[in-house]
């Protein structure tokens, strides 16, 4: 803790426990609350930490067949993330009784991190980032910032397209997949536009590896049509021609567009969910 953070710290425990002081049958207890974040957050030994490069990693964007018999090909995915976070399974420490009682004291802006975050986060990769997983697989996002540890998940938040950073296409919007899909024969094209909720986050998407000092290579930040583990597909109950209203082998699936609005949901549910993300650890 800086001197500076502990100046601030200093003098918000004092006028908390000048209040515990005026409660005769608080004292003790204040007396041993006071002492806790000199005890517990005084030089703590930081855990190493590992740099590791994410790039985009389109190895998983294969063609698939859906549960209504559809043979589905993407052509592009652009998707927009923010400030990528990364797990470890359970708790960095367990709690005691006082260290849940200094919880309710202590201002969170003076906490370590991982004090408030249940122990869980211990990697982050910040920063927006508009994604096209076809076109620039392999790029690089950005450097990721571990604490040793054996990790079991990745979570993010869903963006929006700026008019800066984003084609014209994604622009206020989270997603937009282009593709072809097939049955009998017959072949339509889609276009579909993805619209998350604000500050929407995606949480768990699998990411299994041990992080230590020795570890090299790359984070690959991947996106699936089919879920790895159930088998079910990003498509799956979409009736892709009952949507060609024109009859011109072309469909459009938009937010807030009446006619697709059952397809649309059903898309973006799935979409938002965890079995189409994971990250993997190439050494």
């Amino acid at each position: 803790m800086s001197s500076i953070a502990r100046n601030i710290a200093s003098y918000y425990w004092v006028r908390n426990m000048q209040v515990f002081m005026t409660k005769p049958h608080l004292k003790a207890v204040g007396l041993t609350i006071a002492a806790l974040p000199f005890l517990g957050c005084s030089e703590p030994n930081e855990a190493p930490r590992v740099k590791l490069p994410v790039v985009i990693d389109g190895s998983q964007i294969t063609p698939v067949t859906t549960n209504l018999g559809y043979d589905v090909e993407l052509e592009s995915v652009h998707v927009v993330v923010e400030d990528v976070v990364f797990t470890v399974a359970g708790e960095i420490h367990t709690k005691s009784f006082f260290e849940h009682i200094s919880d309710a004291v202590i201002p969170p802006v003076f906490a370590h991190p991982g004090h408030y975050q249940g122990g869980e986060i211990t990697g982050e990769l910040p920063g927006i980032f508009n994604i096209n997983w076809l076109e620039n697989d392999g790029d690089e996002l950005g450097t990721a910032t571990l604490i040793e540890g054996n990790y079991s998940a990745a979570n993010f938040t869903f963006g929006r397209g700026s008019k800066v950073q984003s084609n014209a296409d994604l622009v206020g919007h989270t997603a937009v997949l282009t593709g072809r899909a097939t049955k009998e024969n017959h072949v339509v094209s889609f276009h579909i536009t993805i619209d998350s909720p604000e500050g929407r986050e995606l949480v768990g998407a699998p990411f299994e590896a041990t992080i230590n000092s020795q570890t090299k290579g790359t984070l690959g930040l991947r996106f699936s049509v089919e879920d790895p583990l159930e088998g079910d597909t990003l498509f799956d109950d979409v009736d892709f021609h009952d949507f060609d209203f024109d009859d011109d082998n072309s469909i459009i699936i938009t937010p807030n567009r009446e006619e697709s609005e059952d397809v649309y949901n059903i898309i973006r549910r799935r979409f938002q969910t965890h079995d189409h993300f994971n990250v993997h650890l190439s050494e």
